[in-house]
């Protein structure tokens, strides 16, 4: 019975976490500018927080992620997404459906906080210094991308040192995190640092933004 209901405990705690994420990820998108979101521009986001957490020496949320032909998606970050809505706090606009690049049909739209709800759970996690250093990272690693148009955001994953590994195919676990801690993304951010001359130091922001410029200049011409 124990074990049962500390399963059940730690199953709701993963929820919080993802949605406290959700929230701070939207919050940080709309101060940079991206709001509202499109559906695969968040969990690109969202992925490319996972993958470059260390960077900011901070816990990786979800250590893997299944490959698809486009970009990463978290089914359980999209559930906690559509409570969310539900719940009021992140609004939804531009509502289709689309084929995606599987041919399944999935739910298209853009994402937002809904600020009259939003900003009071904000206020109560910017409480705890371990979600202020979280917050600080998901606004920094924001205004990074901001960099990139919507459709380059979209195919950014395409040139990730993780996600596009050749190694691994479509259909197969991205695993960075949970059994396999090869974090090729995290790598390449820290590699800057040795780029530049002899003394100077980069700061986590700088790998964050040098990083994202690097994935930017590999992008083909749309």
């Amino acid at each position: 019975m124990v074990k049962g209901n500390s399963r059940e405990h730690n199953g709701g705690s993963d929820d919080l976490r993802r949605r406290i994420r959700l929230i701070l990820l939207l919050d940080a998108a709309e101060n940079a500018g991206l709001t509202p979101l499109p559906i695969l521009n968040l969990h690109t986001i969202a992925y490319m927080s996972n993958v470059l957490s260390p960077v900011w020496d901070m816990p990786v949320l979800e250590g893997k992620v299944l490959k698809r032909r486009g970009n990463p998606f978290y089914p359980l970050l999209q559930y906690d997404l559509d409570r969310l809505v539900g719940m009021g706090v992140v609004l939804i606009s531009n509502i289709s459906h689309v084929l995606d690049q599987d041919q399944r049909w999935r739910l298209e739209g853009s994402y937002c906080l809904h600020r009259p709800l939003a900003d009071r759970i904000l206020q109560r996690i910017e409480a705890f210094e371990d979600e202020r250093k979280l917050i600080s990272y998901i606004r920094e690693l924001s205004y990074a991308l901001s960099a990139l148009s919507a459709n380059d955001l979209e195919r950014a994953t395409t040139e990730d040192a993780t996600y596009a590994d050749p190694i691994i195919d479509v259909g197969n676990v991205v695993d960075f995190a949970e059994w396999d801690e090869m974090n090729y993304s995290a790598n390449a951010a820290r590699h800057f640092e040795q780029l530049l001359p002899s003394g100077a130091r980069a700061t986590r922001g700088e790998m964050l933004h040098l990083y994202v410029h690097h994935l930017y200049g590999r992008l083909p011409s749309a």
